[in-house]
């Protein structure tokens, strides 16, 4: 096993391949290019860094919910890797809420850089003279990319919340067929069952007679 907890998530996840897979991405990029207008000028960082550490909260929370569902036989069974060394359910939506937390730090991280830089720039400064007439645009590229990780980040959260719900759908799924099992009665049972009925009618015809 990866000791690497990094690249242990970034496996679990299922990489790049599930990152470029992942509708909430391409809806992110439709919504980013839509938002123009607003990331394209100054101060829109204040709005990531107003909106992510309530988001940070409800993330933290649901993965605690996620953590005390079900008992130590329902974990047993969405739990262990299959023979093909695929990740199980269990570390399927553990990833799901790592990722999205980390979405969430990287957003604001950004937003802080963002912030932090976002004051004139003389054009004798070695910056503005490396970069020359591409200046705005590495500006407006950084901005793009930024604020494409918070509405990420937003959509993300649609994502953990399914998963949770996923996850208590299993839960429901395995209780239901436990009480199921309980139910059925034994052959033993059935039995016995039988032979209640069959007295039962022997006596009724005989207080008939």
């Amino acid at each position: 096993m990866n000791t690497n907890i990094f690249q242990r998530y970034w496996k679990t996840y299922g990489g790049f391949s599930a990152l470029i897979r992942s509708p909430y991405l391409w809806i992110s990029i439709i919504i980013t290019a839509v938002l123009f207008p607003h990331w394209s000028s100054t101060n829109w960082w204040e709005d990531v860094l107003s909106i992510m550490p309530n988001l940070l909260g409800f993330s933290l929370g649901g993965y605690a919910m996620w953590i005390a569902i079900g008992d130590d036989n329902f974990r047993k069974l969405i739990s262990g890797e299959d023979d093909c060394g695929l990740a199980s359910p269990y570390m399927e939506v553990n990833a799901a809420f790592v990722h999205f937390i980390v979405l969430q730090l990287l957003s604001m991280v950004l937003a802080l850089i963002a912030k932090a830089y976002s004051f004139p720039i003389n054009p004798d400064n070695p910056i503005y003279i490396f970069l020359g007439k591409y200046y705005q645009l590495a500006c407006l590229i950084g901005y793009g990319f930024s604020y494409l990780v918070f509405i990420y980040a937003l959509l993300s959260a649609l994502a953990a919340t399914f998963a949770l719900l996923r996850v208590s759908s299993w839960y429901d799924a395995f209780h239901t067929e436990q009480k199921e099992k309980n139910n059925e009665p034994t052959d033993s049972q059935q039995t016995i069952e039988e032979l209640r009925k069959i007295s039962q009618s022997l006596e009724e015809i005989a207080n008939k007679k």
